[in-house]
C-alpha cells in the first residue's frame, strides 16, 4: 500500500477516535443521547393541534405586572393574543391586555379571615387610594417571593376555573407565570403525540430537599382539555369542591403542590414529568449536556426581560434566515448565548454554577485518600489555579469554579473549595457574599473557568435531525 494511503487511514482513525472520545462518561439513562432514550422530540403525532386550540393562561401579580409581564408581551407574536389570559390579584389593564382579579372570587369574610391574603387586602386599598403599589414590596427579595408564592395558592384554581369560562372546549390548557418563555410552534408539535379527549397533566414539579425549589422545577402546568371539561363542565358541582377545598390552601407550600393534590384528588390524575422540554433554567443556567442537547426546547422558566429580549431577537434572526421550520433545540441555544463567549479565560467574581445544587448529577467525584481512579479527579483545595489544573487533567470535566470557601458539593464530597462538572453552564458575575464562620461573617468570593474547545471539538460534531445553524 503507498505511502500516502496509509498516511491517510492513520489520519482517519486517529480523527474517528478522538471524535469517539472526546466527551464525558453518562452518569445516568438521561444523560443518554436522544437516540438511546424513549422517543420525546416533538415529531409531529396522530392529534394535530392548531394555534387557537391552545390557551396560554398567566398569572401574575399587581406589583410585577408592569415590570415582568410587559415586555414579555411585547415580543409576543400577534397570532397567539387571542388564546392569551392574563390572571391576577388586582383588575387591570397592560396595553390592550386585561388582567383579571381572580381573588375577587373569594367571599369577603374568607379574605378578611386569611392571613395569607393580608397583602391582597392591602394591595386593594393602596390602588383605592392611588397609593403606588410598589410600596408594600418587601425590602428582603427572598420575604417578597414568600408573601408572592402564598398569593399565587390562591390564585391557581380560580385562575383554572376563569380560564375555562373565558375559554371553554380547547385542545390544551398552559398554565404559567410572567417569566416563562413558550416556542409555541415545538410546543404544538409535541402536545400532538397526546389526545387532548384523555385526561392528561403534565408538569416539572420543585425539586425537594434543596434550597431553591423551584430552580429546576418552575410553576409552569399543562393540562388536556377533558382535565378542565371535567372539572369545571358541571358548575354546581365545582362550586361546592371550592368550598371543600378553600380552607386547606393555606397548608400546601406552593401553587403547584395545590394543583397536584387536587387533580388527584377530585381525578385520580397523576402529573406527568416532561423534562427537558420545560425547564426551570433559562439559557445561561441550564446544563448543556448530550443528555439534553438535540432536545426541543418548549418552556423555559426564569426568564428576566434581558433574556426575553435576546430570545426574541434570536427567534427574528431565525425567521430573517428562513430557519423558521427548523426546531428550535437547545443546540442552537449553547450557539447563541455561549458560543460567542470568551469562556477559555479565567473569570474572577463569576459562578458558573458548578456547585449549584441542582448540578449535583454532573458534579465529578473526587478521589478518596490513599486510592487512584482514573474516572474521578485530583482534589485541589489550595487554589484556583489548582482546581483549573484537575479539571485541564480529568477527562470528563467541562468546567470548574472555585470558592474561597469551602461550599456543599451537593453530592459525596461533601464541602470543597473545588468543584468540577462534566456539564457546562454559563451562570453569571457574582459579588462577594457574606457567609457566618464561628460568628463572624467573611467573604465568599467566586472564580470560575471552562474547556470551551474541548466542548466545541465535541459540539461541532453533533448533528440533529433537520438542525440548521
Amino acid at each position: 500500500m503507498p505511502r500516502a494511503a496509509r498516511l491517510l487511514i492513520f489520519l482517519v482513525l486517529v480523527y474517528a477516535f478522538c471524535w469517539i472520545k472526546g466527551w464525558p462518561a453518562y452518569y445516568d439513562d438521561e444523560e443518554l443521547p436522544p437516540s438511546q432514550r424513549p422517543k420525546s422530540t416533538t415529531a409531529l403525532g396522530g392529534h394535530r393541534v392548531t394555534v387557537d386550540h391552545l390557551v396560554v393562561t398567566v398569572t401574575t401579580a399587581a406589583t410585577d405586572a408592569f415590570t415582568k409581564l410587559t415586555p414579555a408581551l411585547l415580543y409576543l407574536d400577534k397570532a397567539y393574543h387571542k388564546e392569551l389570559l392574563l390572571m391576577g390579584d388586582l383588575m387591570m389593564d397592560i396595553g390592550p391586555f386585561p388582567v383579571f382579579d381572580v381573588l375577587a372570587k373569594y367571599p369577603m369574610k374568607y379574605v378578611a379571615q386569611n392571613d395569607e391574603l393580608k397583602r391582597y387586602k392591602r394591595q386593594l386599598e393602596y390602588a383605592r387610594k392611588g397609593i403606588p403599589l410598589s410600596n408594600l414590596q418587601e425590602k428582603d427579595p427572598k420575604k417578597e417571593q414568600e408573601v408572592l408564592r402564598a398569593l399565587a395558592k390562591y390564585k391557581i384554581l380560580r385562575a383554572m376555573e376563569s380560564t375555562w369560562e373565558y375559554r371553554p372546549k380547547r385542545d390544551w390548557y398552559v398554565f404559567t407565570d410572567e417569566e416563562t418563555f413558550i416556542d409555541r410552534g415545538n410546543l404544538l408539535d409535541w402536545l400532538s403525540q397526546y389526545d387532548p379527549k384523555l385526561k392528561l397533566f403534565f408538569g416539572n414539579p420543585p425539586i425537594a430537599d434543596v434550597p431553591d425549589a423551584f430552580a429546576a422545577g418552575g410553576t409552569s402546568f399543562i393540562v388536556s382539555g377533558q382535565t378542565m371539561r371535567l372539572l369545571f363542565e358541571d358548575r354546581k358541582t365545582m362550586m361546592q369542591n371550592w368550598k371543600n377545598w378553600d380552607p386547606k390552601i393555606r397548608d400546601y407550600p406552593s401553587a403547584i403542590h395545590l394543583v397536584e393534590s387536587f387533580l388527584k384528588t377530585e381525578l385520580s390524575l397523576e402529573m406527568v414529568r416532561f423534562w427537558p422540554g420545560v425547564s426551570g433554567f433559562n439559557p445561561a443556567t441550564i446544563s448543556y449536556t448530550p443528555g439534553i442537547w438535540c432536545e426541543p426546547v418548549l418552556m423555559m422558566h426564569h426568564i428576566s426581560a434581558g433574556i426575553g429580549s435576546d430570545l426574541y431577537k434570536f427567534e427574528k434572526e431565525r425567521v430573517e434566515d428562513h430557519k423558521i421550520d427548523s426546531t428550535l433545540r437547545y443546540a442552537d441555544l449553547w450557539y447563541r448565548f455561549m458560543g460567542p463567549e470568551d469562556l477559555n479565560q479565567t473569570r474572577h467574581d463569576w459562578d458558573n454554577l458548578s456547585a449549584e445544587s441542582t448540578n449535583n448529577r454532573w458534579n465529578i467525584l473526587f478521589e478518596k485518600e490513599g486510592e487512584s481512579d482514573a474516572n474521578r479527579a485530583t482534589r485541589a483545595e489550595g487554589s484556583w489555579e489548582a482546581c483549573k489544573k484537575s479539571c485541564d487533567s480529568n477527562k470528563y470535566c467541562l468546567q470548574w469554579s472555585y470558592s474561597s470557601m469551602a461550599a456543599p458539593n451537593w453530592n459525596e464530597n461533601g464541602f470543597t473549595k473545588c468543584h468540577l462538572s462534566s456539564s457546562m453552564r454559563f451562570g453569571a458575575h457574582t459579588e462577594p457574599e457574606a457567609v457566618e464562620v464561628n460568628g463572624e461573617n467573611k467573604p465568599r468570593t467566586w472564580t470560575s473557568g471552562w474547556r470551551k474547545d474541548h466542548f466545541k471539538r465535541w459540539a461541532n460534531q453533533q448533528r440533529c435531525k433537520n438542525q440548521q445553524h
